[in-house]
């Protein structure tokens, strides 16, 4: 029986790790494999086929704490606004997720952060290959540049780390029923931008060094930074100003609101002071009644 291993969420976005990493000729073998793949569909397996997979302890659990938090899911897609805005981080700062597997959290938690260097250097390799790699018809030259960005490394400075979080993640197998657990440890990492910037920098001027990497395939890894750059940069603006947007919209909603509540003071004023004038009026109503009364009453007095 062939067994086929579902995982969801963020379980599953964490062992898929090992898949997001490979290089070389490896790479280029998968490249023709999904070809094939394309060619001959797997048929889609049944449920009893299918590992079940539960997360059955995390962190802060006992304090109310969901076992994937939307920030976690959010960074697992490349979107830290919400894990910015829960941790007060600078809009300004860049920040990004490490994580590994192991059979403590102890050991998941080193690994973690150990591997965070390879994890931006994957991240940056895909932006390599997915850019510069999209214009090579030459085989020796996209092998040459998957060699390159593969093996070049990320050299990590001025980091600063945020927080961290583990799931205990327990597997049954569907075939024989055998359960196991391991450990798996997310490391967040800010930094500042003009850090990140030179860290991109520096990684993509390293792939140009590297082996059999003609003229034109680094010049375009050199203007690849540039790219990177400015797509950070306007995406940067266009933030600061949606941010500026929303905080005049929020100052003239809060005179608006200052505004009505004035208004209705003061008519709240006007009809105290209308209710206090017709008060009066009553008063001095009654008193003239009041005084007419007893001038009859003496009139009368009188004329008995």
């Amino acid at each position: 029986m062939k067994k086929v291993v579902m995982i969801t969420g963020v379980v599953g976005l964490a062992l898929s790790l090992a898949g997001f990493t490979s290089c070389g000729s490896t790479q280029v073998a998968a490249s023709n494999a999904r070809v094939e793949d394309s060619r001959n569909k797997v048929p889609e397996a049944k449920t009893d086929e299918i590992d079940k997979v539960v997360v059955v302890d995390w962190t802060d659990r006992t304090m109310g704490e969901v076992s994937a938090p939307t920030w976690l899911k959010n960074m697992r897609r490349g979107n830290s606004d919400t894990f910015k805005e829960m941790w007060k981080v600078e809009p300004n700062r860049v920040v990004k997720v490490s994580m590994a597997t192991g059979k403590t959290e102890a050991t998941a938690q080193a690994l973690s952060r150990a591997g965070f260097a390879y994890t931006q250097a994957a991240e940056l390799n895909q932006k390599v290959i997915g850019r510069v790699g999209q214009g090579l018809n030459d085989v020796g030259q996209l092998e040459a540049l998957y060699v390159a960005a593969s093996e070049t490394k990320a050299d990590m400075t001025g980091l600063r780390e945020e927080t961290g979080f583990f799931q205990k993640v327990r597997t049954t197998n569907a075939e024989s029923g055998q359960k196991t657990e391991q450990f798996i440890y997310y490391t967040v990492y800010s930094m500042s931008k003009e850090t990140w910037d030179a860290l991109c920098k520096k990684y993509l001027m390293d792939v140009m060094g590297g082996a059999n990497l003609e003229t034109a395939t680094q010049k375009k890894i050199g203007a690849l930074f540039s790219e990177m750059k400015e797509d950070s940069d306007k995406k940067e603006a266009s933030k600061q100003a949606e941010e500026e947007a929303l905080y005049k919209a929020q100052m003239a909603r809060l005179e608006a609101e200052r505004a009505k509540s004035n208004a209705d003071a003061a008519k709240a004023n006007a009809e105290t002071a209308k209710a206090g004038l017709k008060a009066k009026e009553m008063d001095a109503q009654e008193a003239q009644t009041k005084k007419a009364a007893e001038e009859a009453a003496d009139l009368a007095s009188f004329l008995m």
